[in-house]
C-alpha cells in the first residue's frame, strides 16, 4: 500500500522515509511540537492525506483574475505622468506592486510544498523574507491609503501641503526599508552563520523554518509579537480613520450619495479582507505552540490562509479599488480606444 493511501489512524504509526541526512524515527503524533526533523515531512503527508493540493486551484485562479488587472493598472500609473504626481495613486501603484510579488511568490512556494519539491533552505529562508516583506509593504501601505483619503477629505484646502507627491515618493522606500527590517533580521541574519545553508528542506514555510532553528521557540514568539502588534497598530489607524470618515460623510450630507456610500463600504470589506489573513497567520502561530492541538489543524489552517485568504484580496482589489478611481479607468478606457483606432486604420 502506498503511504499516501493509509487511513488516518495508521498515517500516525508510519515511520518516516528520510529525505535529508539522518534518519527520524517516526511521524509524529500530531502535536505540532514534535521534533524539528519529524515536522516537515510530517507536514508534507499530511497536506496529501487532506488532498490539500486542491487549493491549489483556488490559488490559481485566484492569481490569474489578479494578473488580468493588477500589471496593466500599474502600468498605467507609472506611465502617465499626471497619475504620477498625486500621492494616492503612488501609494496604490506601490500596493499593487506588493501584491503581485506576493501573489507569485506565495504560488510558487505553494506548489514547491505540495508537490514535495525540496528547496535548499536558505533559498527558501530568502523567498519567505521578500514574502513577507511584500506582504507588509502592502499593509503599510493600505494604511497610508486610508490615511490620506482621510487627510483629503478632513482638510482638503491643505491636503497637497500636507502631503506632496515628492514627499510620497520618499515614503515608499522607507516603507520596503522597514518592512524588510524585521524578517531580514530573525531569518536571514540566523541563516548566513548556519553551517549548513544548502540543506534541503521539504516544506518551505515560515513558522517551520523558524521553529527548526536553534532558538526556534524564542524567534516563534518574537514573530507573534511582531506581527500581533502590527496589526494592532495598523488596524487602529484604519478603524480611526474610517470612523472619522463616516461621521464627516454622514454630517456633511454626502452619505446621501450613492457613490460615496459604496465607495466607503467596498473599500472597507477590502480592508476587512487584507487585515484578516494577518489575523489568521498570528492564530497559526498560537496552534503551532500548542502541544494539545493536532497537527492536522495548523495544516488546514496554514494551506487555506495561504492559498485562499491571502491570495483573495490581492486578486480583486485591483477591480474593486483601483478601477473605481475615474483617472485610471479613463486613462485605460483611453488606451484600448488609441489601439482600437489604430487597427481600424490598419484594416482600412
Amino acid at each position: 500500500m502506498s503511504l499516501l493511501g493509509l487511513n488516518h489512524s495508521e498515517l500516525e504509526q508510519t515511520p518516516i522515509i528520510p529525505w535529508d541526512l539522518g534518519v527520524t524515527e517516526g511521524l509524529s503524533t500530531g502535536s505540532a511540537n514534535a521534533s524539528s526533523q519529524d515536522i516537515p515531512y510530517d507536514w508534507f503527508l499530511r497536506s496529501h492525506y487532506w488532498h490539500l493540493e486542491l487549493f491549489l486551484i483556488s490559488a490559481a485562479v485566484l492569481f490569474l483574475v489578479s494578473l488580468l488587472a493588477n500589471p496593466l493598472i500599474l502600468i498605467c500609473i507609472v506611465s502617465t505622468r499626471n497619475l504620477r504626481q498625486e500621492s494616492r495613486y503612488l501609494l496604490l501603484a506601490n500596493t499593487l506592486l506588493s501584491d503581485i510579488i506576493f501573489l507569485i511568490l506565495n504560488l510558487a512556494v505553494s506548489i514547491c510544498n505540495m508537490q514535495g519539491w525540496p528547496l535548499h533552505r536558505l533559498f527558501c529562508v530568502i523567498l519567505i523574507v521578500i514574502m513577507v516583506t511584500s506582504y507588509c509593504s502592502g499593509i503599510m501601505t493600505i494604511t497610508l491609503m486610508v490615511l490620506d483619503t482621510y487627510l483629503a477629505v478632513h482638510w482638503p484646502l491643505h491636503y497637497e501641503n500636507i502631503v506632496p507627491s515628492s514627499r510620497t515618493k520618499k515614503i515608499l522606500p522607507a516603507i520596503w526599508v522597514l518592512a524588510s527590517l524585521y524578517p531580514v533580521t530573525i531569518m536571514i541574519i540566523p541563516e548566513m552563520l548556519d553551517n549548513q545553508p544548502l540543506k534541503q528542506q521539504k516544506v518551505c514555510l515560515m513558522l517551520l523554518t523558524l521553529g527548526s532553528g536553534s532558538l526556534g521557540n524564542e524567534m516563534i514568539i518574537g514573530v507573534h509579537v511582531y506581527f500581533s502588534l502590527g496589526f494592532l497598530l495598523c488596524s487602529s489607524v484604519v478603524v480611526f480613520c474610517y470612523i472619522r470618515l463616516y461621521w464627516i460623510t454622514k454630517t456633511s450630507g454626502l452619505w446621501r450619495y450613492s457613490r460615496a456610500k459604496v465607495t466607503l463600504i467596498v473599500h472597507a470589506v477590502m480592508l476587512l479582507l487584507y487585515f484578516g489573513p494577518g489575523l489568521v497567520f498570528t492564530i497559526e502561530i498560537i496552534l503551532f505552540q500548542k502541544d494539545h492541538v493536532s497537527l492536522d489543524v495548523t495544516v488546514w489552517t496554514t494551506a487555506a490562509n495561504s492559498n485562499f485568504l491571502m491570495m483573495l484580496p490581492r486578486a480583486f482589489f485591483p477591480y474593486l479599488y483601483g478601477l473605481r478611481y475615474r483617472e485610471i479607468s479613463n486613462t485605460l478606457k483611453g488606451l484600448f480606444g488609441i489601439r482600437k483606432i489604430s487597427q481600424i486604420s490598419v484594416l482600412t
